[in-house]
């Protein structure tokens, strides 16, 4: 009962962690009774342990489903805490318990010094895993938390997010087992000697500092002006009130060029699902193709439907319309399961209650890059933010600015929001550009290459953000060029670690069902 309870106590620090809460500081110690817990523990106890707090932990950070799917989606509360729990039990849990059940077994044969090691190379397994598998969700990871403290971000230009998860499970790992040593009596002389691994992850993060740049903002950096309609969400799903809501937009973005007649931005940006209909609508497309005649690109986030064969393909896109009155547009790559795709099939979707949104989606083939103003916009949609590789695609392809479409209306209660804009801030820092995200109801934000949040808008409000852009770090970042090789070794840490466990038990069960150990 005590491990469980310790389980439970990890699992709501953690939580605590993130918004709403925020409590950062918590995220350094959280893991603590989760160790305690798994000491000395059997494998299957172990298993249980690591799934238990898995689902208890994802589920405390992501409360805010059960709010959304009831308000934003009209579903009935039974099926919204389904989901919820559904989500718990399968986009982390698994691969929580595989990773600490490896890690149990493996540090039985690892000395003590070696432990704290053996721990960051099984979390990190565990969050590459949930991030690349099945639902490939790195939603709440522990790097996350440490978005508001850009000195420890700093960590990600290295490494990856994974290298500030890693320095976090290495100083829970330390503290856990100091705790452990202290409570042997025989141990506490050398208690102070084993403070010494603390040291390591300080000049981890040190080191990060000293090849970290924080870029200047130059007066001719490209300015941009982010657009937060903040419409109602109940209009949004409806095609009779699509007049209504591009009128909100049009009237927000005419204010801000009248105002701004003698100094214009570069480009100004609507968010995802900005408007519901196509820029071709014949209804709809001449006022967007009329505001970019002012003089400045318009980027906006709408539906597009192609046909292909018999069939009627339909993409959540990105548009940027010129001046000139041409427009190219980036179809979304990584889609938002069960809203835009069906990975369990229609019993498992998630349906709006209006009539302008497509079921079903079709992922985008290429890349969004954009030339303004003498710049390279790389565009990621909506969940595409929580995906490094796609945002270091756009750095290697010669993007300068990363653009963050996001629509933030659907999330109920809170948190989800800022967790939204925690993981645009790790991609800055991994990538060394600069981020701008236009949302509909918030948070719109201008995050700089080191991940300060330089520039915002309140939620919930309508109104325009209108900024000019950090410079990019020089030189990129070695994450940039390198991509997830300290996660590859993490990885192979882990494994190699556990190899000899798992051969071990392997032979131990050959011998005991030989005819000799029988007999």
């Amino acid at each position: 009962m005590a491990r469980v309870l310790a389980v439970v106590l990890s699992a709501a620090l953690y939580g605590l962690s993130f918004p709403p809460f925020g409590l950062v500081g918590l995220a350094w110690v959280a893991l603590v009774p989760l160790l305690w817990a798994l000491r000395g523990a059997s494998l299957p106890a172990a298993l249980g342990l690591g799934y238990a707090w898995g689902a208890l932990a994802t589920l405390l950070v992501i409360a805010w489903v059960v709010p959304t799917l009831q308000g934003h989606f009209q579903a009935p509360l039974g099926w919204s805490l389904a989901f919820w729990l559904g989500l718990g039990a399968t986009t982390a849990a698994p691969y929580a318990a595989i990773a600490l059940a490896g890690f149990v077994v493996a540090a039985r044969r690892v000395s003590l010094a070696l432990r704290p090691v053996l721990f960051v190379a099984a979390w990190v397994s565990f969050e590459y895993a949930r991030s690349e598998l099945l639902l490939r969700s790195p939603w709440a990871s522990l790097a996350q938390v440490q978005a508001g403290t850009p000195w420890v971000l700093q960590v990600a230009a290295l490494t990856g997010a994974y290298g500030v998860s890693a320095l976090l499970a290495w100083t829970n790992a330390v503290v856990a087992e100091l705790l452990g040593q202290l409570r042997d009596t025989s141990a506490r002389r050398e208690a102070g000697a084993r403070l010494a691994p603390l040291c390591l992850p300080l000049l981890l993060v040190l080191g990060a500092l000293l090849v970290s740049e924080r870029p200047a903002r130059p007066e001719g950096g490209l300015r941009v002006a982010l657009v937060q309609g903040n419409v109602e969400p109940e209009l949004r799903w409806r095609r009779s009130a699509a007049g209504r809501v591009l009128r909100r937009y049009v009237g927000l973005t005419r204010d801000l060029l009248r105002e701004a007649s003698q100094a214009q931005p570069d480009l100004i940006v609507w968010p995802e699902n900005a408007v519901q209909t196509s820029v071709d609508d014949p209804t709809y497309g001449p006022p967007l193709r009329a505001l970019a005649r002012h003089g400045v690109p318009l980027l906006l986030g709408a539906p597009r439907s192609e046909r292909w064969n018999a069939e009627r393909l339909h993409f959540n896109s990105a548009f940027l319309l010129r001046p000139d009155g041409t427009h190219e547009h980036y179809d979304k790559r990584r889609l938002l399961p069960f809203s835009e795709t069906r990975p369990l099939g229609r019993w498992a979707g998630i349906d709006t209650p209006g009539d302008a949104d497509a079921s079903e989606y079709t992922a985008g083939a290429r890349p969004g890059l954009f030339d303004v103003a003498g710049e390279r916009v790389g565009v990621l949609i909506c969940v595409e933010a929580l995906d490094a590789r796609l945002a270091r695609e756009l750095a290697a392809a010669g993007a300068t600015l990363l653009v963050n479409l996001s629509n933030e209306s659907w999330f109920g209660g809170r948190g989800g929001a800022e967790q939204h804009l925690q993981q645009a801030a790790l991609r800055a820092v991994e990538t060394g550009l600069p981020v701008v995200r236009a949302t509909t109801t918030g948070v719109t934000a201008v995050i700089a290459p080191d991940g300060r949040v330089v520039a915002s808008l309140p939620a919930d409000r309508s109104a325009v953000l209108d900024a000019r852009v950090p410079a990019p770090r020089s030189g990129g970042t070695f994450y940039r060029r390198h991509g997830d090789l300290f996660a590859a070794l993490c990885i192979a840490v882990w494994l190699g670690a556990l190899a000899p466990s798992v051969r071990s038990e392997l032979q131990r069960g050959a011998v005991s069902r030989s005819p000799r150990a029988a007999a």
